[in-house]
């Protein structure tokens, strides 16, 4: 077992819950938890309210329109919408919160599609009019709501774009990528704070590479004005950061990224500014300065403001702002239809509440249908299911933590990575896109989580590319980018410059190129079902040996992993795959090892070397 310790999936509170325990603090709590979670024209939608029980509360009403209009009401009366009250229900423990709850429901009629449903709650007590709690009021992420949490969704069959799936995405962050051939070339400045140098016109120049490679669509890092290195920061939502070019480089490396069939996704950052950003400086220069309620200000912050988990540089927006809400929007509209981006990548969607996600998706959904926004949810799957019909789609972080643990870490077994894959497939809302990866910019690489164990990255890749969802390739992990170092929690290691020419390594190139050819050719990889296939084992190891299907009508690829040091010798029990490949024998069988990738004879029972994979096609 490795001994590096995987900072980003250590124990931590995840925001949804996080949420339902400040229950505490706000007496009535919702947390934007209904059912379903994506809601379809005429469905019924139910909402699920939670109250303190030692709070003498016996009322709670839901405040509803249908029309845009914000609901106004309170104590079971409304100023504008509709009113339903919620039906009381059983009182249980929540051991977490050390408290006793009370567990509310209440029921809103199904809408028309395209409606846009906005509401609030409150609860009181009947006996005492001045005991009155407006639901959410404090968020442990956001701004404080003194009236109440406003709470939206929008009624809808709306899938992610049909690109979505057929894409394999090349996460590049821009600085350290790579300069054009007429600039400097990436440079040390002797920290990894530092700028390297990396620009537009570097990554339009490798684009030849990235094609070669099989990727087809581009996540860029945050390129708008910013004083760090990373750009999450943004000091500008309108202007691109002078460092990686002009506007005129950025529309070249994107229509020139579309005539080669690749797609671009812009990363946008709609929680928080720097503090360099006009109108921070504004509200903290003038407390009467309109922008002063785009911001949170008080003493009970440290820094005197919200700020990104206490960050004094990130200062948090106040989301829930109608005019904050309006200039994220057209920002967002903006990179979207002057420079023909396809898409945006959503940071720390858990920091926004649920609504401003609800309407910035129709936001932008109302201009351009086609493009795609993919949500940042650092939580659990019952995180990721609450953002179904307010995101085209989410990272599934559950399922990198179990690629990192059973293949680079090698402490949990396959079994179990199969297991909670096949539970995630039946938890997850139907309409829902996921995007999967091994290893991003926040966390360390997978190569340095392996120790620089090549096979296990190999492995990994291979299970990947089997995978339902959207891959995700982090820069450089084709070529063996790892880190100089890994202390926990300083994800800057993660963030080397890429290696070209004689620094690549050319050995690992192969597998990844093979298996990114392999998912585009086989249409089952990337629309089909997935499910566990049964297989016979010699020997008493048998934990770390699985097998996958994706099917798709009459295609078919099982996969074999072998991911023990031992050499297995197995059998495919045919009787129990699906229909597809009982009939006919497979068509072709590849087997990727540590020695490198070839065809074998197609036949279901057979030896596997110690940490490869075999594919089957039909």
């Amino acid at each position: 077992m490795a001994s590096i310790y995987d900072y980003f999936f250590s124990d931590y509170v995840p925001p949804q819950e996080q949420r339902h325990r400040y229950v505490v603090h706000n007496g009535v709590e919702h947390a934007s938890e209904t059912d379903p979670r994506d809601p379809e024209p005429g469905e019924e939608v139910e909402l699920r309210i939670t109250s303190l029980a030692r709070l003498p509360i016996d009322r709670i009403a839901i405040y509803y329109t249908t029309d845009g209009q914000d609901p106004i009401g309170a104590f079971g009366m409304a100023a504008n919408g509709t009113v339903v009250m919620a039906t009381k229900g059983e009182e249980v423990d929540y051991p977490a919160a050390g408290v006793a709850t009370t567990h509310w429901r209440a029921l809103l009629p199904g809408q028309v599609d395209g409606t846009l449903v906005c509401y609030r709650i409150d609860g009181w007590s009947s006996k005492d009019p001045r005991q009155h709690w407006p639901a959410d009021v404090s968020d442990h992420y956001t701004s404080p709501a003194v009236e109440g949490r406003d709470y939206a969704y929008h009624v809808d069959q709306r899938n992610a774009p049909p690109w979505f799936d057929d894409a394999i995405i090349y996460q590049i962050f821009v600085d350290r990528f790579a300069a054009a051939s007429d600039q400097p070339m990436l440079r040390d400045p002797g920290h990894l704070t530092g700028f390297f140098g990396g620009t537009l016109r570097g990554i339009t120049e490798h684009l030849d590479y990235l094609v070669d490679l099989g990727v087809n669509c581009l996540w860029l890092s945050p390129i708008m004005a910013s004083p760090s290195y990373h750009g999450y920061d943004p000091s500008s939502f309108t202007q691109g950061a002078e460092r990686y070019g002009t506007n005129a480089d950025l529309r070249a490396l994107i229509a020139t990224a579309h005539a080669r069939g690749l797609r671009i996704l812009l990363d946008f950052v709609a929680n928080h500014t720097s503090t360099e950003h006009p109108a921070f400086q504004s509200a903290q220069r003038d407390p009467r300065a309109p922008e002063r309620a785009w911001y949170s200000f008080g003493p009970q912050y440290s820094n005197g403001y919200l700020a990104y988990y206490g960050v004094p540089s990130m200062p948090v927006l106040d989301t829930a702002s109608a005019s904050v809400r309006t200039m994220l929007i057209a920002a967002a509209r903006a990179w979207l239809e002057d420079f023909c981006a396809d898409g945006l990548r959503l940071d720390n969607v858990s920091g926004p509440a649920h609504a401003f996600w609800t309407i910035f998706q129709e936001g932008i959904k109302s201009e351009f249908p086609d493009a795609l926004t993919l949500g940042e949810v650092t939580g659990g799957l019952a995180d990721m299911q609450t953002y179904a019909g307010r995101l085209d789609a989410v990272m599934d972080f559950p399922a990198t933590k179990w690629l990192r643990r059973v293949f680079a870490q090698r402490d949990s077994t396959l079994r179990d990575l199969l297991d909670m894959l096949t539970v995630h497939e039946q938890a997850m809302p139907a309409r829902m896109g996921r995007a999967r990866l091994l290893d991003n910019h926040d966390m360390h690489r997978f190569l340095w989580l392996a120790e620089g164990d090549a096979p296990r990255l190999q492995m990994a890749l291979s299970c990947l590319m089997m995978l339902t969802g959207t891959p995700i390739l982090y820069y450089g992990t084709e070529v063996g980018v790892s880190q100089r170092d890994g202390p926990p929690g300083k994800d800057v290691y993660a963030r080397e410059p890429m290696r070209w020419g004689k620094d690549q390594r050319a050995d690992l190139l192969e597998h990844p190129r093979w298996l990114l050819k392999w998912r585009h050719e086989r249409v089952e990889l990337r629309h089909g079902h997935m499910g566990q296939v049964e297989i016979h084992l010699d020997g008493s190891e048998t934990r770390q040996v699985g097998a996958l299907v994706r099917w798709r009508e009459n295609a078919a690829t099982v996969a074999i992993f072998n991911n023990h040091d031992t050499a297995v010798t197995y059998r495919v029990l045919t009787a129990r795959l699906q229909a597809c490949c009982q009939n006919e024998p497979p068509s072709q069988a590849w087997l990727l090892s540590p020695t490198g990738i070839g065809a074998i004879a197609p036949e279901l029972a057979g030896e596997l070397p110690a940490m490869s994979t075999v594919f089957f096609a039909w």
